[in-house]
């Protein structure tokens, strides 16, 4: 592995195991006290950065520790978050505490100050990007979260479904969105919560985008869909935690825009 020598200073002679938890793009080496992600260069791991930064003293996410740009491949070393992640068998099997970890998370995202936050990622942006990637070619029917989003019952293609979410545009109540609040990316121990990794597409959206994210991951998790023990799972716990209504209309939206994203 070409690791760059200024990266290579930093780890020294510390043994790491290669991270199987995670589903996207990068190569993640865990190390006893930090992470070294290595993911193509892209607007993600270029906001990861910058938010990380934004957040330093804000929330209890990872320091950047080194950073090096390398033909086309972005190297980000971290501290590593303490305690684990909400997929513990432990936290799954005792949902009410599960449901009170995730809400604390969104909790405190939603009281953090955004007036100076760097990244928008509001609906209209998001809508801008998927326009422009429907364009190009890059939005296919296999890619769907969901088995029933297009065919019978469902959506003919992207661009149909596009349409839709255009068409059926929620207003927006604005907060600090994680941007894949789910329950590999939030962490705690035997205390409560110790932080947020995965920061790429964090920034300015609806309250509603994380709130999708996490009820569709608590739900996977907690089933059995990854391969784990099958629990019983009630979103009511999680709103009962958040004391707020579960809006049906704005889970749906931000489930089907999700399919574009």
């Amino acid at each position: 592995m070409n690791i760059p020598a200024s990266i290579k200073r930093r780890i020294g002679f510390r043994k790491a195991e290669l991270d199987k938890l995670g589903c996207s793009d990068a190569q993640v080496l865990l190390f006893d006290d930090m992470v070294l992600k290595i993911a193509p260069d892209c607007p993600a791991s270029v906001n990861e950065h910058r938010m990380m930064r934004y957040l330093q003293r804000r929330l209890p996410v990872p320091e950047i520790l080194e950073e090096a740009h390398v033909d086309g491949t972005h190297y980000l070393l971290m501290s590593r978050m303490p305690g684990h992640n909400l997929c513990d068998e432990a936290i799954l099997d005792n949902q009410e505490r599960l449901a009170e970890l995730v809400a604390d998370g969104l909790q405190r995202l939603w009281a953090t100050d955004i007036r100076d936050c760097p990244t928008d990622r509001s609906l209209a942006q998001k809508l801008r990007e998927i326009e422009e990637r429907l364009r190009q070619g890059e939005i296919t029917t296999d890619q769907a979260r969901h088995k029933d989003t297009y065919g019978p019952g469902g959506f003919a293609s992207p661009a149909q479904l596009f349409d839709w979410v255009v068409k059926h545009c929620p207003k927006e109540e604005k907060v600090l969105s994680h941007g894949d609040y789910c329950l590999p990316n939030i962490f705690c121990d035997d205390n409560g919560l110790t932080g947020y990794i995965d920061l790429g597409d964090a920034g300015v959206a609806d309250k509603w985008v994380d709130l999708e994210m996490v009820v569709w991951s608590m739900w996977a998790n907690s089933t059995g869909q990854f391969g784990g023990k099958r629990r019983e799972f009630d979103r009511r716990l999680l709103f009962d935690a958040l004391d707020i209504p579960c809006d049906e209309e704005k889970l749906r939206y931000y489930s089907l825009l999700s399919e574009l994203i």
